[in-house]
This record gives structure tokens, C-alpha cells and sequence, in this order.
């Protein structure tokens, strides 16, 4: 009971920890290293061109929204995918790709999809920012809260209500305080990411609850071009951080043994 009680509050602070980064860390440490760019060269300067964005991407997705939970996740042994009964596994599947398609519909880049026309460059860059945003959203909305939450229950009937619930309310309050914030993708989306959230916290499979989560964002930043006015060098150093620290997590969960090289 000791470890289950241990997560729950190592989750609740981490994810306290996320939230706080999203709004404060990006600014401190600006005010703190100071214009540090300037120091190594006005080319590099000229190229880096938002430090606060490069303290996000970096320090706040890759750090406290991927690496530091996908550690806890790894630490106390949080398997991404727990066997639930078909009847919640399925219709949680149904829900992840009709929230998928529903978004794309209603947004309309479902169109996109059909008659692609495809902006190489600007598609590389989404792609720099929406995987470590959204792994972020999924490791605590769809794995590392829910999965305290069921380990907490100990089987109880209850369990699967509670855990869609606690991912619910994290999704609904992270985007809220992202949103406020005014950073870059939209508001409009947030619902949809709390049935993604909900289904993936019923389906207990973090895998596909990310890929749902990933797919719904970067089809929405297709269609809404934000990524045209921004620059994608501070953005590439989180998304390293941020594949970087998963491979390791996939890695950890590989069971395969491997013959020793002599």
C-alpha cells in the first residue's frame, strides 16, 4: 500500500511540477541566463531567435512533461498496457478514432487528409512541437494519473469510472492553463482531447491513447497554419529530448534477451 500511495503522490506532484513549468519556467529562466544567445554569436543569435520558446519546448515538454514521468513511470514498473475486459477495451478503441475522425470533420482537414497537398517543411516543423505536446498531455492524462488511480482501487468496480474521470479532469485542467496562456495551437480542440483522454484511460493503453492524441493535434495544426511565423531551431532541441527519453522508456520495456557479444 506504501508504494501505491507513493505513486499517487509522486504523480500528483510531478504533474503540479508540469503545470507550474508550463507557466512560469520559460520566463525564469529567460530572466535568469539573460540574452546568453549574444554571448555565442549573433549567427546563432539571428537562428535562435525565441529563448522563452526553446525553454518551453526544452525544459517544460522534454524535461518535466516527458522525461521525468515516462522515469516514475519506469521506477515503480507501470506497464503501458493493462488487459481490460472486451467490452470496455473496444468501444474505448471505437471512442479514440471516432473523436479522431469527428475533430478532423468538424475542423476540416479530414478534406486535407483525402486531397493531400503537402507543405514538406512546415509539416517537419509541426511535427518538432506536436509529438512532444502531445506525449506530454498522454503521460499524465492517459497513463501516470489514470494508472495511480486504478492502483490506488485495488479492483475495485469502480476503478475504470474513476480513472476516466482523474483523466478527464487532468486533460480539462492542462489544456485549460495552456490555453490561457496564449500558447500556440487552439482552444477549440481541448474537448476532444478530454474524450481521447477519458477512452484512453479505459482502454489502460497509453500507446494508443498517444497516438490518438498525436494524430487529432498535428491533423489540427495542418489546417490551422501556426507554425509559418514561427521558428523551428528552439523548437528542435525539445523534440530531441522529448524522442530521446521515450526510445529510452521503449527500451526499458523490451523483454527480448539479446546474445552476448564475446
Amino acid at each position: 500500500m506504501k508504494k501505491k500511495c507513493a505513486l499517487a503522490l509522486t504523480s500528483l506532484i510531478l504533474y503540479a511540477a508540469y503545470l507550474f513549468t508550463m507557466v512560469e519556467l520559460p520566463s525564469f529562466l529567460n530572466h535568469i541566463l539573460g540574452n546568453w544567445p549574444i554571448l555565442i554569436g549573433y549567427r546563432f543569435a539571428a537562428r535562435l531567435k525565441d529563448p522563452i520558446l526553446l525553454y518551453f519546448c526544452l525544459g517544460h515538454l522534454a524535461v518535466f512533461g516527458v522525461a521525468l514521468p515516462l522515469y516514475i513511470a519506469k521506477k515503480f514498473e507501470l506497464k503501458p498496457h493493462r488487459k481490460v475486459p472486451s467490452a470496455i477495451l473496444w468501444p474505448s478503441i471505437a471512442t479514440l478514432i471516432g473523436a479522431f475522425l469527428f475533430y478532423a470533420y468538424f475542423q476540416g482537414f479530414l478534406t486535407n487528409m483525402l486531397h493531400p497537398n503537402p507543405d514538406y517543411p512546415y509539416m517537419t516543423e509541426a511535427f518538432f512541437y506536436i509529438f512532444p505536446f502531445s506525449l506530454s498531455l498522454c503521460v499524465y492524462s492517459c497513463f501516470l494519473i489514470p494508472r495511480a488511480v486504478m492502483l490506488l482501487m485495488d479492483g475495485n468496480k469502480f476503478s475504470p469510472i474513476l480513472e476516466a474521470i482523474a483523466a478527464t479532469g487532468s486533460m480539462l485542467i492542462s489544456w485549460q492553463v495552456y490555453t490561457y496562456y496564449g500558447h500556440i495551437l487552439p482552444e477549440k480542440i481541448f474537448w476532444t482531447g478530454m474524450v481521447i483522454a477519458a477512452a484512453g484511460a479505459l482502454s489502460r493503453s497509453f500507446y494508443l491513447s498517444f497516438i490518438a492524441c498525436f494524430a487529432t493535434l498535428y491533423g489540427a495544426a495542418m489546417v490551422i497554419p501556426v507554425f509559418y511565423k514561427i521558428p523551428w531551431e528552439p523548437i528542435l532541441p525539445g523534440f530531441l529530448g522529448a524522442f530521446i527519453a521515450f526510445c529510452l522508456y521503449l527500451h526499458s520495456r523490451d523483454t527480448r534477451k539479446f546474445p552476448r557479444c564475446s
